[in-house]
């Protein structure tokens, strides 16, 4: 899926929730995509190992992480040797996470207890997410906590899939998103 695409998703999921998306195009809000206020989507996240601050160790201790958004397939899986930071991007992540496990332990399916700060396409749009993170090779369910903008008031899960790691020795991730939202008719 390219670029477009999956940014028009995530616009078309901020449309489709702010019942009528004033703020975007008639091209941007495709609202086909919702059903009774609920939308999927799907995208592949890149963390960047060289921007982890402090290299946590042990159980406990807790670092912050960033890395890139990209449409749903750009990323490989396994020991991959894809760049973070390579273009194509349609956004950026922020994690603040606790190691749950000693940072070798790579067989423990939950590795870290983690905040996510998706923004997607920048800052003024983003959604929160808190719960496990997946050691290698491991999926798991996070709670939606709620975002900003046109994600404002948004809550569901997300289904997070650890593909490998790139090379900078961190996460190569496939997130999808399953959001909700209250009728916002009256606000």
């Amino acid at each position: 899926m390219e670029r477009r695409t999956v940014l028009r998703s995530a616009v078309a999921a901020a449309a489709a929730l702010t019942k009528g998306g004033s703020h975007l195009t008639a091209q941007e809000a495709d609202h086909s995509a919702f059903h009774g206020g609920r939308h999927t989507f799907t995208v592949d996240v890149a963390l960047d190992g060289m921007s982890t601050q402090p290299m946590a160790q042990t159980r406990g201790e807790s670092f912050v992480v960033d890395g890139t958004i990209y449409p749903e397939g750009t990323l490989p899986s396994g020991i991959a040797t894809n760049d973070p930071n390579a273009p194509g991007g349609i956004g950026k992540i922020r994690c603040r996470a606790s190691l749950l496990v000693p940072a070798s332990d790579i067989t423990t399916p939950v590795f870290t207890f983690v905040t996510e700060l998706y923004s997607l396409p920048d800052d003024s749009q983003t959604i929160v997410v808190d719960g496990p993170g997946p050691n290698l090779y491991v999926t798991v369910n996070r709670a939606v906590l709620g975002g900003t903008r046109h994600f404002a008031g948004v809550s569901g899960e997300i289904i997070e899939q650890n593909l490998g790691l790139n090379a900078s020795n961190a996460c190569n991730l496939r997130v999808t998103f399953k959001l909700t939202r209250p009728d916002r008719e009256h606000h």
